[in-house]
């Protein structure tokens, strides 16, 4: 049975299995404590095998915060075929299929990996007309994920924040198209879903504010980061974020994490009920190496300089105690 729900709510959908089911729970708690009305928002997780215990609990710390939380199964033979690799899973393609799990009547979405933090309150997002585009996202910030694409720099976008237009989604048949994509199309692909993505949206797709998906390619001086120094886009990402992403392999609740906004996560994991149960890990080793140790060192530095200059800006740098 698909999911159906009332006029004026918000369904924000994630998918996870049961690896990244806290620090998925942690960025809902987030989201919840950001924004003015709870209540509005349906959350919705794709499950890829979340032990129950884990299930209750999210689902109770949402509920403590005048929200409702709703797993959604999935046929993930349809998914059998596409490939994983480092902290890629197969849940990971689920979002894919998001518009075929939603009655008709719903006609947008939001989605949201699991590595983010939300700091503003999501109704601003999903106040944003998408007029004739069928998604909204935010320009990956990168130098090198667009190019095995063949599309533009600024044409290729981040696929952990989007907002959907469900109703263009089905019209066109966007899922199956994503899908074929990918599988159909190797040579343009470097990274899981994301790349097929954008293979099938080619560019045409609404420009979200770098604000909703700040990711850590801001902290790096590079050309791309200048085009959006002009318009005020990064000043506002670097000092208000609204959602923070945690990208690539430097997880918040691993250790070290070399991301300046680390402790955010930290913030939000210490109000969850399953706190006790969600400790920060030891990070997988490093390669061994000068070089490697030199590119941890620089990491480490980035990290200290940056917290530095939050400090002055008076950023409540989160601070964990016990």
């Amino acid at each position: 049975m698909k999911a159906v729900l009332p006029d004026d709510a918000i369904p924000v959908v994630a998918s996870s299995d049961d690896n990244y089911a806290y620090p998925l729970g942690v960025m809902f708690i987030s989201l919840l404590e950001n924004t003015s009305r709870p209540e509005r928002f349906h959350l919705f997780i794709i499950d890829g095998g979340i032990a129950e215990k884990k299930k209750q609990q999210m689902v109770d710390d949402v509920a403590s915060r005048g929200s409702q939380l709703t797993f959604l199964d999935l046929d993930s033979e349809m998914y059998a075929d596409f490939p994983t690799h480092a902290h890629i899973s197969k849940p990971t393609y689920y979002r894919i299929s998001i518009p075929e799990l939603f009655d008709d009547s719903i006609k947008k979405a939001i989605y949201l990996d699991c590595d983010l933090i939300i700091k503003g309150d999501l109704q601003e997002l999903w106040d944003i007309d998408l007029g004739e585009y069928a998604v909204g996202a935010v320009e990956n910030i990168s130098q090198h994920t667009y190019r095995v694409s063949k599309l533009n720099q600024d044409d290729y976008f981040n696929s952990g924040v989007l907002l959907i237009d469900l109703e263009k989604w089905r019209i066109n048949k966007l899922s199956e198209k994503v899908r074929e994509f990918k599988l159909n199309n190797p040579e343009l692909i470097c990274t899981n879903d994301q790349c097929a993505f954008n293979g099938v949206f080619r560019g045409h797709w609404l420009r979200l504010p770098l604000k909703w998906n700040h990711q850590s390619g801001l902290y790096r001086e590079s050309n791309q980061i200048n085009r959006f120094k002009s318009s005020g886009q990064y000043q506002d990402a670097i000092w208000h974020p609204a959602i923070i992403h945690y990208v690539g392999w430097s997880k918040p609740w691993l250790s070290p994490c070399y991301h300046p906004l680390a402790a955010e996560y930290d913030r939000y994991n210490s109000l969850a009920l399953f706190y006790a149960d969600n400790p920060v890990i030891p990070a997988r080793k490093s390669k061994s190496g000068l070089w490697s140790k030199f590119s941890l060192f620089k990491k480490q530095w980035r990290k200290y300089r940056w917290q530095q200059r939050y400090k002055r800006q008076g950023y409540d740098l989160y601070e964990h105690h016990g």
